[in-house]
C-alpha cells in the first residue's frame, strides 16, 4: 500500500507514515466526523422534543439519521467522560478520576484503531487530555486545548467534599448577555476545522479521515453574544418544578453535589431564567457551527460518504433540583444527546435502548469495517442497532463518578426504564425515568421493586466489588498531584500550530 501523506500543522511540514504500520486498506471506507459539544443537556434540542430551543442543524442530522433517546456519559465531568469515550473503559480502569488527572499513554483509544487502519485521524478543539501526551492516538491536532494539561485543578476529597471556587452558585448570578474567551476559542476551532477540511481537499487526500471537532459551548459561563441572546426572551423560559422541602429528602450523592457548588440556597427566579436563557442561546450558537461544518462537507463532496455523530461529554443540571453544572447522576447531568447519521444508516429513526458514550469507539469501528487494535472494552458495538438490524432491547449504560461533588466514588446503572444510583454504604436510589422523568419518586425502599434493585445492584458490583480500593487509588492520585504542584509546573500544553500560508507554503501549490 502507498504511504499516507497527512496534513500536519504541528511542525509546518508534512508527516509521512509508512505503509508498514497499516493493518488493512481503506479503499471505500467512510469518513467519520464526531462533533462534540460540552455540557449540552439532551433536552435542549428540537429533535428531543423541545419546542422553544432553536437547533435546526442538529435537527436536520436527526432527520437523516438515528436519535438515541437514552444515551449516557461515562462520568458527569469532562476529562473522565472523554477518557471513557476514547478508551471505552470505565473510570476505575483508566484512572482519570477528575479534571486534573492524566490519561496514561499506554491506554489504546479508538483513534489508535483508525490510525492503524490507514485513516487520517485529527482532533480539532477540546478533549481535556491532562499530561504530556496530547494526542492519544490522533495523528495530529489542529488546535490547542482550552484547559491546562497540568495538574493545576487538583484538589482532595479524602476528608470532606471539595467546595469548588470557580464552579458554584456565584457564577450563576453572573448570567446575562455578553462574550467570554471560550467563545473566541470555539471560533478558532471552527475556523481551523473548515480550513483543514478545505486544505485536505486541495491536497487531494485519498485516505478517509476520522475527525473529532470538539467545542466548549454551551458550557458555562452563563453568557451569550447579543445576536444569540436576542433569539430568546426570559418570559418564555419555564421554571423548574421544585417541590416544597425537596432538599430534606435528598440522597447522599446529591448532598455532596449541593455542597460542592454552594447550592444550599437557590438563585431567584429572575436569575434562574437568565442562566437558562444563556445556555439556550449558546446551544443555538453551537448549532450554527454544526450547520457550517455540514454545509462545507456538502460543498467539498464529502457529506454522502461521512458518518456524522453529534453528542456531548455530559449534560447541565439547568436549575433542576436547584442544581447547576453537572456532577450528578440525574438525567440533566448524565444523559446526553446522541445522533448518528451517514452512509448506509437508515434515516429518521429513534432508539429507546439505553447506550453509553463508551460504545462510541467499538460502534464506529463496526460501522467503518475496521478492527479494534485492542478489543478489550467496557463498551458495546451497537452498529447493528444503528443499522436497524435488530430492535431496541433493555440495553445497558453504567456511569461512574469520582470527581467534583463526589466524596466517594459511586455508580449509576440504567437498564430498560429503570435507573439505579449506588453509593456504597448508603441506601440505593431507584427511579423509573419513563414514569418519573423529574426523578422525584425514589423506589429503592419499595418492596415491590426489590427484584429490580437486586438485579441492577448486581450489575453495578459485577466488575466493581473492590470499590474501596478504587477510592483509595483516587485519593492517592489527588495527593500525588497536589504534591507535584508544589514544584515548578511542567509545560505540557499543546500549542496551536501555525496555519499554512496559502501562497508561501509549497505544500499547497
Amino acid at each position: 500500500m502507498k504511504n499516507i501523506l497527512l496534513l500536519n500543522f504541528l511542525a509546518g511540514s508534512t508527516l509521512v507514515i509508512g505503509g508498514n504500520n497499516i493493518q488493512n486498506t481503506v479503499d471505500g471506507k467512510p469518513n467519520v466526523l464526531i462533533i462534540m459539544a460540552d455540557e449540552h443537556p439532551y433536552f435542549l434540542a428540537g429533535c428531543y422534543g423541545n419546542k422553544l430551543i432553536k437547533t435546526p442543524n442538529i435537527d436536520k442530522l436527526a432527520q437523516v439519521g438515528v436519535v438515541f433517546d437514552a444515551a449516557y456519559c461515562g462520568s458527569p465531568i469532562s476529562a473522565p467522560s472523554r477518557a471513557s469515550m476514547m478508551t471505552g473503559r470505565h473510570v476505575h480502569n483508566h484512572e482519570v478520576w477528575d479534571n486534573a488527572a492524566p490519561l496514561r499513554s499506554d491506554w489504546p483509544t479508538f483513534a489508535h484503531s483508525f490510525s492503524s487502519a490507514g485513516y487520517n485521524t485529527i482532533l480539532s478543539g477540546k478533549m481535556h487530555f491532562v499530561g504530556p501526551d496530547q494526542l492519544h492516538g490522533f495523528s495530529e491536532r489542529w488546535t490547542q486545548d482550552i484547559y491546562p494539561a497540568t495538574f493545576d485543578w487538583s484538589h482532595s476529597d479524602r476528608d470532606s467534599v471539595y467546595v469548588n471556587t470557580g464552579q458554584n452558585i456565584d457564577r450563576v448570578w453572573e448570567a446575562g448577555p455578553g462574550r467570554s474567551p471560550d467563545m473566541d476559542y470555539d471560533e478558532e476551532v471552527l475556523f481551523r476545522t473548515k480550513y483543514g477540511l478545505r486544505l485536505m481537499t486541495r491536497m487531494k487526500h485519498t485516505n478517509p479521515f476520522m475527525m473529532c471537532v470538539s467545542f466548549t459551548g454551551p458550557h458555562y459561563p452563563f453568557k451569550a453574544p447579543k445576536k444569540y441572546w436576542d433569539l430568546y426572551s426570559d418570559k418564555d423560559i419555564n421554571l423548574p418544578n421544585l417541590p416544597p422541602g425537596f432538599m430534606n429528602k435528598e440522597s447522599i450523592d446529591l448532598q455532596w453535589a449541593r455542597k460542592m457548588g454552594k447550592f444550599e440556597s437557590l438563585v431567584p427566579d429572575s436569575i434562574l431564567k437568565k442562566a437558562r436563557h444563556a445556555v439556550m442561546a449558546r446551544t443555538t450558537m453551537i448549532d450554527d457551527y454544526v450547520g457550517e461544518i455540514v454545509a462545507l462537507l456538502k460543498e467539498l463532496g464529502q457529506f454522502d460518504n461521512t458518518i456524522i455523530i453529534y453528542t456531548s461529554d455530559h449534560g447541565e443540571m439547568f436549575g433542576e433540583h436547584g442544581l447547576w453544572y453537572k456532577n450528578t447522576a440525574l438525567e440533566p447531568s448524565a444523559r446526553v444527546p446522541l445522533i448518528v447519521s451517514g452512509k448506509q444508516i437508515p434515516a429518521n429513526r429513534r432508539i429507546s435502548e439505553p447506550v453509553s458514550l463508551l460504545d462510541i469507539g467499538p460502534t464506529l469501528c463496526g460501522l467503518s469495517g475496521i478492527n479494534m487494535i485492542y478489543p478489550v472494552t467496557d463498551g458495546r458495538d451497537i452498529s447493528d442497532l444503528v443499522l436497524n438490524k435488530r430492535p431496541s432491547g433493555k440495553g445497558l449504560a453504567i456511569m461512574e463518578h469520582y470527581g467534583e461533588g463526589a466524596k466517594r466514588g459511586y455508580r449509576m446503572v440504567r437498564q430498560g426504564n429503570y435507573k439505579l444510583i449506588y453509593v456504597p454504604g448508603e441506601d440505593v436510589v431507584l427511579y423509573n425515568v419513563e414514569n418519573d422523568p423529574g426523578e422525584w419518586n425514589n423506589l429503592g425502599a419499595d418492596p415491590k421493586y426489590k427484584k429490580i434493585v437486586t438485579e441492577l445492584k448486581g450489575i453495578a458490583l459485577n466488575d466493581w466489588e473492590d470499590y474501596k480500593r478504587y477510592d483509595e487509588m483516587r485519593y492517592e492520585s489527588e495527593e500525588r498531584r497536589m504534591s507535584i504542584n508544589k514544584a515548578p509546573k511542567p509545560y505540557w500544553d499543546y500549542i496551536s500550530p501555525p496555519v499554512p500560508h496559502p501562497t508561501r507554503d509549497t505544500r499547497l501549490k
